[in-house]
């Protein structure tokens, strides 16, 4: 019973980590940063360059993917270098696009049946 508790115990842990980990990347931008880091380290300019978006935004949202594990960041001058630090992260995002895909293209199927139906029954 105690061994039972104790997988109970790990996976509730598991859960928790794993939750923290999909809520940082619930963002649009969170999403486009790790996508520009899967290219390698880059420097807040180079991300603010792409991502056109304030730099208290910027930093609000690196936090929440350093808080999270997904990132780590080095300071070089007055430069501060972000890199992943779950690489795997890049393979979860690459699977999640995939199943997405899957399912905008079963969407679009289906959606082309219908309007097919529609246009027979004219």
């Amino acid at each position: 019973m105690a061994k039972k508790k104790e997988v109970s115990i790990k996976n509730k842990t598991i859960y928790e980590l794993q939750a923290k980990i999909c809520s940082a990347l619930s963002h649009p931008v969170r999403l486009e940063i790790l996508d520009l880091l899967f290219e390698g380290e880059k420097n807040s300019t180079d991300l603010l360059e792409v991502l056109d978006i304030p730099k208290a935004n910027l930093s609000q949202h690196l936090a929440v993917l350093k808080d999270a594990g997904i990132i780590q960041a080095r300071k070089e001058g007055v430069f501060q270098y972000v890199s992943l630090s779950l690489p795997k992260i890049k393979d979860a995002c690459h699977l999640v696009r995939g199943v997405l895909l899957e399912k905008m293209a079963l969407e679009e199927k289906q959606n082309m049946q219908l309007i097919k139906e529609l246009r027979a029954q004219r």
